[in-house]
């Protein structure tokens, strides 16, 4: 039995519908892998000698690149602790010290900023020398330098590193040097990411000498946008027997390309004294109210 025209008329205006819809979302998909492939080609082709995305960086800068470091999160500073300072890192800063870190509990305002600089393929070298302390009062602190000799494999890289920080005199007068030698390592597969060191923290003051861990997984969501989390064992002084800390914390960021320069937009939330395996008494094993964020950029280019 034939259909009426009509209808015949109705189901080719749909199946046109549908034809249509299947074609424009499948156009729509084809341009959302064409837009992220054309960026990746984009972005190799755009950067000779700078590397772009975040997890497929190594240890070192490239040979010949000057990084402007005002952004946290950056592997050079990978657990980078300095005494009563804390945890250095570049870009601006804001922490609350809760009663369970500090007999002076209360809030700091930071911005620092430095240079990094890719010496050879595996040497890299660089400063925060623009320490400052905003509130609760302004000063001037010390200015913290690091170098790093890497080697690199295919998928990992592993270095030997060396920070340190200007001496500054205590209250007593005496001159205080602070060291944070390490061993950094670094693994990637793809879009994943794992950082990690080893850190004998030391001081001239008590002559104190500790351990620290640092480790960071973080995963690249697309080719601009990544995500990380921190943790780690920080052990500031062998001699004190309840002063281990694990802290928590996270990574985000986001790389953008301008020009012939390569830019990280990162921020960071960190619970630098979370869990205390072993606190002292009349103290909590977790502390929450002592925590960082950190904002900021950091610029990538090269030395012509």
């Amino acid at each position: 039995m034939r259909a009426h025209p009509h209808v015949n008329a109705r189901r080719r205006a749909t199946k046109a519908r549908h034809l249509s819809f299947h074609a424009g979302l499948g156009g729509l998909v084809w341009l959302f892998l064409f837009g992220f492939a054309s960026e990746g080609r984009a972005e190799e082709y755009r950067r000779p000698g700078l590397e772009g995305q975040w997890s497929r960086r190594h240890l070192t800068s490239p040979m010949n690149s000057l990084n402007i470091l005002a952004g946290p999160g950056q592997p050079m500073l990978l657990g980078a602790r300095f005494g009563e300072q804390g945890v250095v890192d570049g870009g601006g800063a804001y922490l609350h010290r809760g009663p369970l870190a500090t007999s002076d509990p209360g809030s700091e305002f930071w911005l620092r900023g430095g240079v990094a600089f890719g010496l050879t393929q595996d040497w890299e070298a660089g400063a925060l020398f623009l320490p400052f302390r905003l509130a609760p009062d302004f000063t001037f602190s010390s200015i913290t330098v690091f170098v790093t000799r890497g080697f690199r494999f295919k998928n990992w890289d592993i270095g030997v590193r060396l920070l340190f920080q200007t001496p500054y005199k205590n209250a007593e007068g005496e001159r205080v040097w602070q060291l944070n030698p390490g061993i950094p390592l670094l693994y990637r597969a793809g879009a994943f990411r794992f950082d990690a060191a080893l850190i004998l923290p030391f001081a001239s003051r008590d002559w104190r000498v500790g351990l620290s861990v640092p480790i960071r997984a973080s995963v690249n969501l697309n080719p601009n946008l990544f995500f990380g989390l921190e943790s780690g064992y920080v052990e500031p002084n062998f001699e004190t027997a309840d002063g281990v800390t694990l802290p928590l914390g996270a990574l985000a960021g986001y790389t953008a390309l301008f020009g012939s320069r390569v830019v990280d937009f990162t921020g960071v939330f960190s619970w630098d004294h979370f869990l205390a395996p072993s606190p002292a008494p009349g103290s909590a094993a977790i502390d929450a109210a002592t925590y960082r964020v950190g904002l900021g950029v950091v610029l990538h280019s090269l030395v012509q």
